[in-house]
């Protein structure tokens, strides 16, 4: 599936019309229909917006070879998996709260995990 096709599905999933995706991502319709085409690819801005917009990874909306990554059949903790479930029938504030805090642990570990690439290798003397 080519990125103009999930595009294109995602689109039709939340019944938007070309022109109603296009004033979410502040483009002209005439673009997202380019994008549905493969005519035209999006810039990484409008990818990243688009992506926001479909509640998908760019991964997903951006490689073909990539599974969707909406599946929460994907998450093998199946205790994270069910208070998962359970905060999806929360309040819309509180699961703002709770994306906030999930997003600042995952920006932390993201920042461990780069510290300990960019480590310089000690030499043995």
């Amino acid at each position: 599936m080519t990125l103009g096709d999930r595009i294109k599905r995602l689109r039709q999933e939340r019944n938007w019309s070309q022109a109603q995706l296009a004033q979410r991502l502040d483009v002209h319709q005439k673009q997202v229909s380019g994008y549905e085409r493969n005519v035209h690819v999006p810039s990484v801005e409008v990818l990243i917006r688009l992506a926001e917009l479909l509640d998908v990874s760019l991964d997903y909306l951006a490689f073909e070879d990539r599974e969707d990554t909406r599946s929460a059949s994907q998450i093998a903790d199946r205790d994270l998996l069910r208070k998962m479930e359970e905060v999806d029938k929360l309040p819309e504030a509180d699961k703002t709260t709770i994306k906030a805090v999930l997003d600042s642990f995952i920006l932390k570990s993201r920042f461990q995990q780069l510290a300990r690439t960019d480590e310089p290798a000690t030499t043995a003397r």
